[in-house]
This record gives structure tokens, C-alpha cells and sequence, in this order.
């Protein structure tokens, strides 16, 4: 998060979680980014609220990390505005769980080849980050 000017919740994620999406490292608490809230409706105090992902562009922002849900990555994922996907993977198995994505308008198999190029993994502890650059 120090790293980008924006952080974004869906809607259903703030209004569950009441996420902080604050900076915590020492010596970075004032690298804090705005929060934008994606969906309608009251959004928490200190919060920005944009309908649609393509509204992200009105904010004036540079780098906008997304923590939402599925829905939240897969409307920024339809609207082509992702340039990088980090993935975060423990390692466990709960079978039938909730989806991280749905539809992002893709058809053929064909289509999803060679959209993201890996650029990063790594372990952190027990847990895997892969880090995914758009090719497009």
C-alpha cells in the first residue's frame, strides 16, 4: 500500500470487513494512500466513492491497489485496468470455497494465452506470492 497513492475496496468487502487499508510499516506511517470505495450507496467516513472501475481515472491517481472481492477484480479485469496481478496462495485445500473471479469475458482458451507474463514468486513463510505483468 506504501507504494500506491490509492487503495480500493469493493463495496460489500467495506461494508463487511470495515477494512483499514492503511500503511503499518514504521517509518512509512505517512505514505498513506486514499481510499475509494467501488459500488453505491454510504461508503465509511474518509472514503471516496466511484460506480464503475472506469471512473478510476477521474481520481487523479497513479497506482490504485485493489483489495476487493471477486466482484471488485473481476469488473477491473473486464475493463482491461489491471497491469499487475499479485497472488497470494496458502498452502491448503478447503474444496468448494468462494470464487476469486467470475466471467472477464473470455471464451476461448486460446484468448487467455499469453495476457499475463509471471515476473515475480516467491515464499513468504508458509504462503506463495506470484506476481503476474500484463503483456498488453
Amino acid at each position: 500500500r506504501a507504494r500506491s497513492d490509492t487503495s480500493l475496496g469493493g463495496a460489500g468487502t467495506v461494508r463487511a470487513d470495515t477494512p483499514q487499508l492503511t500503511v503499518r510499516l514504521a517509518g512509512l506511517e505517512m505514505a498513506q494512500p486514499r481510499k475509494v470505495m467501488l459500488g453505491s450507496g454510504e461508503a465509511p467516513e474518509g472514503w471516496e466513492v466511484i460506480r464503475t472501475p472506469s471512473e478510476i481515472a477521474h481520481l487523479d491517481c497513479n497506482t490504485v491497489f485493489v483489495e476487493g472481492g471477486a466482484a471488485t477484480a473481476t469488473a477491473f479485469l473486464r475493463e482491461g485496468l489491471v497491469d499487475r496481478l499479485m497472488l497470494y496462495r496458502a498452502p491448503i485445500l478447503i474444496g468448494t470455497g468462494k470464487a476469486c473471479l467470475s466471467d472477464i469475458g473470455l471464451t476461448q482458451l486460446g484468448d487467455a494465452h499469453g495476457r499475463w507474463q509471471i515476473s515475480d514468486s516467491r515464499s513468504l513463510g508458509k504462503d506463495r506470492l506470484e506476481v503476474y505483468e500484463s503483456a498488453q
